[in-house]
């Protein structure tokens, strides 16, 4: 499925071009860290922000306001 980190990368990427690698860094930024930057965001959202959501939204305290009597 090549999940890709984006912290990761930009070490791998960087040694690579260090090393002969056939790439430019416009290359490593428009085809690999900004859509990798993007699924990280994406999926970390969706995974945690989602799985956070769905175990503490039953059990958290209810957020209505109180009734307000209003004074006949």
């Amino acid at each position: 499925m090549v999940f890709e980190h984006s912290i990761v990368n930009m070490f791998l990427f960087p040694s690579g071009l260090m090393m002969g690698g056939n790439f430019s860094i416009m290359d490593y930024l428009i085809w690999n860290e900004i859509p990798v930057v993007l699924g990280n965001l994406v999926g970390g959202l969706t995974f945690t922000g989602l799985m956070l959501y769905s175990t503490h939204y039953k059990t958290s305290k209810s957020r209505k306001p109180e009734d307000v009597k209003l004074a006949a």
